[in-house]
């Protein structure tokens, strides 16, 4: 079968297609014919050598995969050949197919296109547990949102709007803030040179926000921090400053991060959440909940998730170039 597997760390043009092993179920594995697989940021950072938690190279590429179901390994009852499922994993999904624990796979309905099931697993699942999962979330409370027009940035667009949040959104291009507000987003701004707690006391006059999804890492965290009201929380998502950084730098930019002793967060009642989707998917109840309901939510219309861009796989480079440079708008998946 054709796959992008990943050799050694490099640019973007080491990633090309090859054929690979054919994967084959083992006893309660679901095996997939892939149609869609979703390209992440994580995957940029394990090309770049950056991601500790990568596996040892070769491996393929890809966390979240839909498709049909073409096998079923000994003791999977809950499937059957033919289904339309999405699924998640910790590698394999820049590939064909894949085999994959039957706990992993969610069925899909017709009326959710391949394209858009592949945008649910990592994207969505990721702004979900980080709106929903970690403090409360009623009408009218403010939100900032990172990156906006980026792929979680988008999902968290789609998620706060069903919620009725008022929005905040920083993108770095003209287009990426006309696409926000299109979407509903209140109050755009330029992401360069961004002070949180200023915009917040220009726009409120004060403490601004309830709730910060901060994708970015390093000072933006405690800038995030000063923009809450009391009550209020910070939720890191990632680090995209390291990309591009390098080993040397990526150690500096971290460094540089601020440091909190619990007084700091007591004092002005304020939450620091983490939320790292491949910790949780060691969880399988809970990814297993999250994303039925977010493909019950999907089939009902009540969020609409759409891939920003559908590259083929042999241009799994091109897609990985155009996350590291932000110049995405939405989440990229790639057909097979």
């Amino acid at each position: 079968m054709r796959a992008v597997t990943l050799r050694r760390a490099g640019p973007p043009a080491t990633l090309r297609v090859e054929e690979a092993p054919e994967p084959h179920p083992g006893p309660g594995e679901v095996l997939i014919q892939v149609q869609a697989a979703g390209v992440n940021f994580t995957d940029v950072l394990s090309r770049q050598g950056l991601n500790p938690e990568a596996p040892p190279r070769p491996f393929v590429l890809g966390h979240e995969t839909s498709g049909d179901v073409i096998a079923l390994g000994e003791g999977v009852d809950r499937f059957r050949v033919g289904q339309r499922v999405l699924a998640y994993h910790l590698t394999g999904g820049y590939a064909e197919r894949i085999a994959v624990p039957a706990e992993q796979v969610i069925a899909i309905p017709d009326s959710l296109a391949y394209q858009c099931a592949a945008t649910l697993p990592l994207n969505y699942g990721t702004a979900y547990v980080a709106l929903y999962r970690t403090g409360p979330v009623e009408p009218g409370m403010r939100i900032f949102i990172h990156a906006a027009a980026g792929g979680v940035g988008m999902a968290a667009v789609d998620l706060a709007r069903r919620a009725g949040l008022e929005m905040t959104g920083a993108a770095g291009t003209h287009f990426k803030r006309a696409r926000l507000l299109s979407e509903g987003v209140k109050h755009v701004v330029q992401s360069r040179h961004l002070h949180i707690a200023r915009l917040g006391q220009r726009i409120y006059g004060g403490r601004a926000y309830d709730i910060v999804l901060d994708s970015v890492g390093g000072p933006t965290i405690r800038d995030g921090l000063k923009s809450l009201r009391p009550g209020g929380r910070v939720v890191s998502l990632g680090v995209s400053g390291l990309s591009g950084k390098g080993v040397l730098g990526a150690l500096s930019y971290l460094l540089r991060a601020p440091r909190f002793t619990f007084i700091d967060l007591l004092r002005p009642s304020l939450g620091l959440h983490g939320v790292n989707l491949r910790e949780l998917i060691r969880n399988r109840a809970l990814m297993r909940k999250v994303l039925e309901e977010l493909v019950s939510l999907a089939d009902l219309g009540e969020i609409t998730p759409q891939p920003g861009r559908v590259m083929g796989l042999a241009e799994a480079g091109e897609a990985h170039r155009l996350l590291q440079s932000r110049a995405n708008v939405g989440k990229i998946v790639l057909r097979m």
